[in-house]
Order: structure tokens, then C-alpha cells, then sequence
């Protein structure tokens, strides 16, 4: 039975993966999300019902599109299997408690629609911003924590500190970086937080160093720092509690 509802999961997680990235490239351009078919950027095909099909389409057209044979953009399918798997892994192994369902579910979702948009324009749009503060705040107040005080002065902290760092070297991170971490503090906490903007920075340096030793990208190019902070941020959620009691065996805190 639990195989079942993985498959289900799935199929949920590729199309709410499709419809995020239509958000994450159409709001920044001030677009409308739902009143206009999709369709190539390229020829400007309108496309059919089995071109919409998440995953499959792309196999189906080999890649290309149909009309004006341009490759897809690896992106979309990228995206809609990587939502699809954290649909599973947050089934899988988060506590089903709303406010941590909650949670993981507002990393997934913000996250997957500014990667997009960061990957794709450099950007991430104070609107989507607005409703990702909203939908913290609201979680927090139907959960009723105790510690509400706590994530808030977690949240100011980690913005004020990001945003001196932006004021001091403006060209290292940007403003929406800067908004994004006192989001994620006031959602997090500083313990899960600390653990994210860790890995973040890990995973940019592991990627990014080989990427400038193949000459792929140099040292000049503007990073999209937004998929670092979000994947740090829901691997933080996943391995934080296990990490950090690891961490207080090696330091032998009791």
C-alpha cells in the first residue's frame, strides 16, 4: 500500500514541480500564471494537452520542440522529478505534525519558484517574496508555537546580519539573498538556519570549483545563489536533529 501512495505522490510532485516552474519564469516577467497557455518561447507554439504532460512530453518530443525544433530546457524536467522526490522523501521521513509538514512544504514549494527564477533572469520578485513571508507567518500563528518571539528575533538577526554583509560587499550576494535568509531564520530557527547557510556555501564551493576548473563559468559570472539556499535549507530540516546530536556525542556535551 505504501508503494502505492509513493506512486501518487509522484505523479502529485511532477505536476506541482511543472506548475511551480511556470510560476518561477512567468512572475518576473508580470505575466499571468493562469489565464494564458503555455507554449514554446522560441516559435510561440501553443502546446497540446501531451505537450503539457510533465516528464513525458519531453521524452515524447525527444527533447525538442515539435514545431520549430529547438531543444527543451533540461529545467523543466529537472525540476518535476526533483519535486516529485521531495514529496516522497518528505512523506518518507518528516513528522507528519501539520507545522512540520508545513514547513517542509513552504521550503519545497518557495524554493523550487525562485531557483527557477534566479536560474532563469537573476532575479527573485518581491511579490513571491511577499507571499513567502505571509505563508511563514501564517504557519507560525495557526501553529501557535510557543517560541514565536524565538523565530522572529532568529529572522531579524539573520537579516540584519546578511544585510550588512550586502551593504559591505554588494556585489557577493543579492538583495532577494539577503531577504530570503531572514525568511528562512523566522522559519527555521538559528540552529536549523546555520546548518542551511553551511551547506549552501558547501554545495557552491563543490560545484562551482569544477566548474571554473573546466572553464565552464569564470570568476566574474554572477552565481544563482537561490538553489544553494533552498536545497541547504531542506537538507538542513531533513538531517538537522540527527546532526546536531552527533555533534553534541563528538563534543561530548550532554
Amino acid at each position: 500500500m505504501e508503494t502505492v501512495y509513493l506512486l501518487i505522490l509522484c505523479v502529485y510532485g511532477v505536476v506541482w514541480g511543472s506548475f511551480l516552474t511556470v510560476v518561477g519564469l512567468r512572475v518576473p516577467l508580470k505575466q499571468p500564471i493562469t489565464l494564458s497557455r503555455s507554449a514554446c518561447p522560441n516559435c510561440h507554439h501553443v502546446l497540446t494537452g501531451v505537450e503539457l504532460i510533465p516528464v513525458f512530453s519531453i521524452l515524447y518530443q525527444r527533447g525538442k520542440c515539435r514545431h520549430c525544433h529547438q531543444r527543451i530546457s533540461l529545467l523543466y524536467p529537472i525540476i518535476e522529478l526533483v519535486s516529485a522526490a521531495s514529496f516522497c522523501l518528505i512523506y518518507l521521513y518528516v513528522d507528519h505534525h501539520i507545522f512540520n509538514l508545513a514547513t517542509s512544504g513552504l521550503l519545497l514549494t518557495f524554493g523550487i519558484v525562485f531557483s527557477v527564477s534566479d536560474l532563469t533572469y537573476q532575479i527573485l520578485p518581491d511579490r513571491i517574496m511577499r507571499w513567502f513571508a505571509a505563508a511563514v507567518f501564517a504557519v507560525h500563528v495557526l501553529n501557535g508555537t510557543k517560541d514565536f518571539l524565538f523565530y522572529s528575533a532568529t529572522g531579524i538577526v539573520f537579516f540584519l546580519l546578511f544585510y550588512l554583509f550586502y551593504q559591505r560587499l554588494p556585489n557577493s550576494i543579492g538583495g532577494g539573498d539577503v531577504k530570503c535568509y531572514g525568511i528562512l531564520g523566522f522559519l527555521l530557527g538559528y540552529q536549523t538556519c546555520v546548518l542551511a547557510l553551511l551547506l549552501a556555501c558547501l554545495l557552491v564551493f563543490a560545484i562551482q570549483i569544477p566548474l571554473l576548473l573546466v572553464k565552464k563559468v569564470n570568476s566574474q559570472q554572477a552565481i544563482p545563489f537561490a538553489p544553494f539556499i533552498f536545497t541547504g535549507a531542506l537538507l538542513a530540516y531533513f538531517i538537522g536533529p540527527a546532526f546536531y546530536e552527533w555533534l553534541n556525542l563528538l563534543l561530548f556535551i550532554q
